[in-house]
């Protein structure tokens, strides 16, 4: 599968995760989409989103700040910068690179 499809399926996931109840499975997943969409100015805000109402629907202010912080970060993708590995959730700096999940490995720079 492309870096795409796997994007949209870790979307598809986090949604089967939401209409299970599972807020933990459901941002496990939104956060791998956005370690995929890092790469891609469109996915890379897409999944920042997804992110900001996630923080929306469980009440959790502090995320839902960070996120209205992280959206114009999403133009970094532009310009090839962006840490990779990064959730993008606030339990990591925005700026702060981590490594790879392994099988995502492949599929990105």
């Amino acid at each position: 599968m492309t870096r795409q499809q796997v994007f949209l399926d870790e979307y598809r996931q986090a949604r089967e995760k939401r209409a299970a109840g599972d807020s933990r499975g459901e941002l496990q997943h939104l956060e791998r989409a956005h370690i995929l969409g890092q790469p891609r100015f469109v996915d890379h805000l897409r999944s920042h989103l997804w992110l900001l109402a996630w923080a929306w629907r469980q009440r959790d202010w502090a995320e839902l700040a960070a996120q209205l912080l992280r959206l114009p970060g999403s133009l970094g993708s532009l310009f090839g910068l962006y840490p990779l590995g990064n959730p993008g959730t606030r339990r990591v700096g925005a700026l702060t690179a981590q490594p790879l999940p392994d099988d995502l490995k492949a599929l990105l720079p």
